[in-house]
């Protein structure tokens, strides 16, 4: 069975056929649809060629629908905004990346704020109870190293 075949099985027509219609109606290009859907432009391309012949997240197929159901909206460019509003989740490879620029974001934070001694004896306290926070530490000591700016501890002195 080609994957034309399959998709025809599975949605009723070759999805090259939805999605031709509904970036005709809206007037967009296959990358903004990509984006709207919630899809790469190349999965989407997968997609239009039948390499790919099934939409593996249900909500992008959800947007798709909602698309079409709401193609004779007088403001479509609303409707696009509205659709790709909806998507609220986020995948793997996106979680890293966030994940990966909010700790480099914190170690810089903690590098500009925190005399290197500090960062040191921080990291070699917590290493084998909270091991995130310890990387963390661990680049935010390493951006303190390099920095020629990086605070010094707070002089402390003892009146008698």
């Amino acid at each position: 069975m080609s994957g034309i075949q399959r998709q025809v099985e599975l949605y009723g027509e070759p999805l090259r056929d939805r999605f031709r219609r509904v970036i005709d109606v809206y007037g967009i290009s296959q990358r903004r649809l990509a984006g709207v859907l919630g899809l790469s432009a190349p999965m989407l391309s997968q997609l239009i060629s039948a390499t790919r012949t099934k939409i593996g997240n249900p909500a992008v197929y959800e947007r798709l629908v909602l698309l079409e159901q709401r193609a004779g909206d007088e403001d479509r460019q609303a409707v696009l905004v509205d659709v790709e509003a909806t998507q609220n989740t986020h995948s793997t490879t996106q979680l890293r990346a966030m994940t990966q620029h909010a700790r480099t974001e914190l170690g810089q934070g903690l590098a500009a704020a925190v005399p290197l001694a500090e960062l040191q004896a921080a990291a070699d306290q917590i290493e084998s109870v909270a091991p995130a926070l310890h990387r963390v530490l661990r680049d935010a000591i390493s951006r303190a190293a390099a920095s020629p700016a990086a605070p010094e501890a707070p002089q402390t002195s003892i009146r008698t």
